[in-house]
């Protein structure tokens, strides 16, 4: 490997086909050069430690617990991630910004970054009005409404979100376009970034 740091953070707003864009990269990197890639999904991280020390029995308690307490969940899962990509590739699967009621939750606050150390942070993204589409279509989610203007200041929110995890980290930042019937291109290209 050219680089000693082996974490991707691969960052999309719901609807933007990140999870596919994931899948089918892997595949790539085990098809092009034999090699597996750990993708860790940040969320079931946290779980996992919150679980183990017996906080939490469900992934819904989790949202449910003190502020203070899900912080201190935050570090010691990207302190168990940065332990696994000691050995392997990973992609670390969450989001920058999450829209609450209140506004946007910080996905990725600098505890978090900081023990994580990302190579390079990829915002998966696509046209707002294709987002508004994949939304509206798709019947195995339950997702909420957002206009399309909306979808747009989201995903401009969340490349300000993946820069600041540049500035703290010294990580780079790639935008990848998950276009239209095209998403064997945004791979290649995610697949090119892991390997780098």
């Amino acid at each position: 490997m050219s680089e000693s740091r082996n974490i991707v953070i691969v960052t999309g707003i719901p609807g933007v086909g990140k999870t596919t864009v994931i899948n089918t990269a892997v595949d790539i990197v085990k098809q092009k050069h034999g090699e597996d890639v750990l993708v860790l999904n940040f969320g079931t991280e946290m779980f996992e430690v919150a679980s183990k020390t017996g906080q939490v029995k469900t992934r819904d308690e989790m949202r449910k617990m003190p502020t203070a307490l899900q912080r201190k969940n935050q570090k010691l899962a990207g302190e168990s991630i940065a332990k696994k990509a000691r050995k392997t590739r990973v992609i670390v699967d969450t989001h920058t910004l999450i829209q609450t009621n209140n506004g946007y939750l910080i996905g990725l606050p600098e505890w978090v970054i900081r023990a994580i150390q990302p190579k390079t942070v990829v915002l998966v993204e696509a046209e707002s009005d294709k987002i508004a589409s994949r939304r509206s279509s798709d019947e195995t989610r339950t997702r909420d409404a957002q206009a399309v203007s909306d979808i747009q200041i989201h995903q401009e929110m969340c490349r300000a979100a993946a820069i600041s995890v540049g500035t703290l980290t010294g990580a780079t930042v790639r935008r990848i376009m998950n276009r239209e019937g095209k998403v064997e291109e945004a791979a290649a290209e995610l697949a090119q970034t892991l390997m780098e």
